[in-house]
């Protein structure tokens, strides 16, 4: 073909020493600016480390050396039928060409103009475009005038391989050669798909564009077929490397993972609520109401309005679990550290998983809604990683246990509704058949029951913020409903939404522990639930919780710590040190996990750990942290700010 000249014009052009052109046709082009060798052929190269000489085979059969330190093939044009061939559309063999080209039936929509359709020139190109346009647009009858262009010839003669040649290679990628299509064909593999994946030609980047007609073309002449009776292979994309980049597209930044939104998300949309990512949840953060210019404010009413009425909060994201079985109450046995099997059909226990190492790894509640089903709750940065854990127990550790589990996380939607007044809110939803009184439904009761006149749900008493607290689980497509039918049936009751930053607060305040405190290096002990670790049963991890090192003395204990000043302020990831003593790691006797201001107690608290904490209440220490030069004076106080003796949620 020509391009090689043009390419060789441009070189010379530029001031390369261009030491010849070999080409294999007799009727080259000639060219006045270097040599040309027409109907020759390189047979061979030199050099050790790098190019010196090539070994040409002249028409006449001679041979001649030529010193060079660079070549260049022109390999000629094959035109590109991988958008076709990607759809189908199965290619045809051009003789003039010397390529396959675009077949005639192509995929609907698609149209194959100039050189991908093996017009090689501008004027072909511009034919072809014309008509196709024409074509698309259902045009007829008289055009525009078509742009006329000035074309050079373009020829190609077909050459394949050189014969004799101790190594010739068709494939560059994967080092196919000559040889092995030879070999191919010898053993059996003639066909164009055995071809391929006993060679491996054409597997590479490039998809066979550089390597896969030579290939094809010396099957044909040892198996004395024509290139179209051997046929081709069709190309998958990419035709070339594409960039990480645009695979994932849009698929970044909030768009990676897939965002779960909770069944009163447009609701709490509706309501102006700000949203916060947990995990790849998006939960209401707090809900600002007309003339609130700060989060606080937003976040302190929730707080107050709760504990004074009645507040309601979508937990849907804590990770459910149901488990059922003859065997599933032997199972959760084994799983949480303190004891299942006894636990009543009606009841709900708080239960803290450890992992294999003593470690506390989650906690939750387990609900026994019958003699052979549990829901299992779990923490909303858990879910997958328990559910995963339990699974693993199941198969692996107990495969003979009758237990099955199932997540169910965004089967149910589920509802906290605290405050003195959660139970009058419940009561006008809840179904006349079922007495949620204190006597008829006690703190820790759980039940199925339905709402709103007939609509199935489960009804659970346990409290996350202290207060008399239930939660409500309905099917997940009636959770915007129910979230809605609380908000009007709590009118009178001055009912108030609240989001993820008045849980945390209210949380605090009841000394509840959470992911900050099950932060993978606390134990049972630590948490201050010692005494839940069962010794007369055996569970994963309560061996290895009794090691020495787990146990010692003056060991870590969670406790609440108030600033001395109430203005002063206490933040996560601060340092409790010895009030007189030195600021330094030696000294440090412990940190803070959880911090936030209690509206109820008009005071920064926070929760923490402290060697030998439970102690030490009373102790007035410093709270100190170098990285926000916070230094100040605070005492060790009970976890539980709000009703230590429990008296509000068993009410």
């Amino acid at each position: 073909n020509d391009d090689g000249h043009r390419t060789a014009t441009d070189l010379h052009a530029a001031g390369v020493k261009i030491a010849a052109v070999i080409d294999t046709r007799a009727d080259a082009p000639r060219s006045l600016d270097y040599e040309v060798l027409q109907g020759a052929q390189v047979t061979d190269t030199k050099g050790r480390l790098g190019l010196s000489f090539a070994e040409v085979e002249l028409a006449d059969g001679s041979m001649r050396t030529i010193e060079c330190n660079a070549m260049g093939v022109s390999g000629g044009w094959n035109p590109n039928v991988h958008l076709t061939c990607h759809q189908r559309g199965r290619p045809t063999w051009d003789e003039g060409l010397a390529a396959f080209v675009p077949g005639g039936i192509l995929p609907p929509g698609m149209s194959v103009t100039g050189a991908a359709l093996g017009q090689l020139s501008t004027h072909g190109a511009l034919e072809t475009g014309v008509k196709a346009a024409k074509a698309a647009l259902g045009l007829k009858g008289r055009t525009a005038k078509m742009p006329s262009a000035e074309d050079a010839p373009v020829t190609q003669t077909p050459f394949w391989y050189v014969e004799g040649c101790s190594r010739a290679w068709l494939d560059q990628q994967n080092d196919v050669t000559v040889k092995d299509v030879k070999l191919s064909h010898q053993e059996g593999f003639r066909s164009v798909e055995h071809l391929k994946r006993y060679t491996t030609l054409g597997m590479a980047t490039d998809q066979g564009k550089t390597s896969n007609l030579g290939g094809l073309a010396i099957m044909a002449e040892l198996a004395g077929k024509s290139i179209p009776e051997v046929g081709t292979t069709i190309f998958r994309p990419p035709y070339t490397p594409t960039a990480i980049g645009v695979m994932a597209g849009r698929i970044r930044g909030m768009d990676f993972h897939p965002t779960r939104l909770t069944p009163s998300h447009y609701w709490a949309k509706e309501r102006g609520a700000v949203f916060v990512e947990v995990g790849n949840w998006l939960r209401a953060q707090w809900f600002p109401i007309e003339g609130e210019t700060h989060w606080r404010q937003s976040v302190d009413r929730e707080v107050a309005a709760t504990r004074a009425s009645v507040g309601v909060c979508d937990c849907t994201t804590l990770g459910k679990i149901d488990v059922q079985g003859t065997d599933a109450a032997a199972f959760l046995n084994k799983v949480y550290c303190n004891g299942f099997a006894k636990l009543a059909v009606g009841k709900v226990r708080y239960g803290l998983m450890l992992r294999e190492d003593g470690i506390a790894m989650d906690d939750g509640t387990a609900a026994r809604l019958d003699e052979d089903h549990f829901v299992v709750t779990t923490t909303t940065a858990n879910a997958g990683k328990v559910y995963q854990h339990m699974e693993f127990v199941r198969q692996c550790l107990y495969p003979d246990l009758d237990v099955q589990l199932i997540s169910t996380t965004e089967s149910w939607a589920q509802y906290a509704v605290a405050g003195p007044n959660s139970r009058a809110l419940l009561q006008k939803i809840v179904d006349a058949d079922y007495d949620i009184t204190n006597e008829g439904f006690p703190f820790m009761a759980c039940a199925n029951i339905t709402v709103c006149g007939g609509l199935r749900a489960r009804l659970f008493r346990i409290s996350f913020s202290g207060e008399l607290a239930f939660e409500v689980a309905v099917p997940a497509r009636y959770g915007d409903a129910l979230m809605r039918k609380l908000m009007v049936e709590g009118e009178e009751l001055n009912v108030t939404p609240y989001g993820t930053e008045a849980l945390g607060v209210m949380r605090i305040e009841k000394g509840h522990a959470a992911g900050n405190e099950l932060n993978g290096t606390t134990t049972a002990l630590n948490l201050g639930m010692g005494r839940m670790v069962s010794k007369i049963k055996d569970s994963i991890g309560s061996k290895l919780s009794e090691r020495e090192g787990l146990n010692e003395p003056d060991a870590l204990k969670m406790i609440g710590i108030k600033p001395i000043d109430g203005n002063d302020k206490v933040t996560a990831g601060g340092h409790l040190m010895n009030k007189d003593g030195p600021v330094d790691a030696a000294h440090d006797q412990g940190y803070v996990t959880s911090a936030a201001f209690s509206p109820s107690l008009n005071s920064m608290i926070g929760l923490g750990f402290l060697k030998n904490g439970d102690e030490r209440l009373g102790e007035k220490m410093r709270l100190v942290s170098p990285v926000t030069d916070l230094n100040v004076d605070v005492e060790i106080v009970s976890a539980h700010f709000i009703d230590p003796e429990g008296g509000r949620q068993r009410a």
